[in-house]
């Protein structure tokens, strides 16, 4: 019979968008906090004046200050290194070893490490540390 003349205005729901916006945040945030430390050891490099930057095509062992050995955040023992040092040293002949070391670590284990890696080939090696 009678129609309206008044027009219905269309709206859109925001509530639910700014539901993912928050999420999208505290996700972010979340990823962020843990990827301060990438291998999820806690590693306090010693201090030089003389540091320079390396690539990242390195093969990286990281040692910590009771002597535990990690390889990309997975921790492995002293006879692992030789297979994970030879095979990465047959993909490439000038790889250099990076070898992170805590600054508590004791000597006698980056000795062992860097010993296992000669033993491979490896004769390029390079102990990290921060730039003062």
């Amino acid at each position: 019979m009678f129609k309206s003349s008044l027009k219905k205005k269309s709206s859109i729901n925001i509530i639910p968008m700014i539901d993912v916006i928050f999420f999208l945040l505290v996700f972010f945030m979340l990823f962020t906090s843990f990827r301060s430390n990438p291998s999820g050891i806690d590693l306090q490099l010693p201090k030089a004046v003389t540091v320079t930057e390396q690539e990242n095509n390195n093969f990286v062992i990281d040692i910590d200050k009771s002597g535990k050995l990690f390889f990309e955040g997975d921790q492995i023992n002293i006879n692992e290194i030789k297979g994970l040092a030879s095979k990465k040293f047959k993909q490439n002949k000038q790889i250099v070893a990076i070898i992170n070391a805590d600054k508590e670590a004791k000597y006698k284990y980056i000795v062992n490490v860097m010993d296992n890696l000669r033993q491979v080939g490896i004769y390029k090696l390079a102990l990290a540390a921060e730039k003062k």
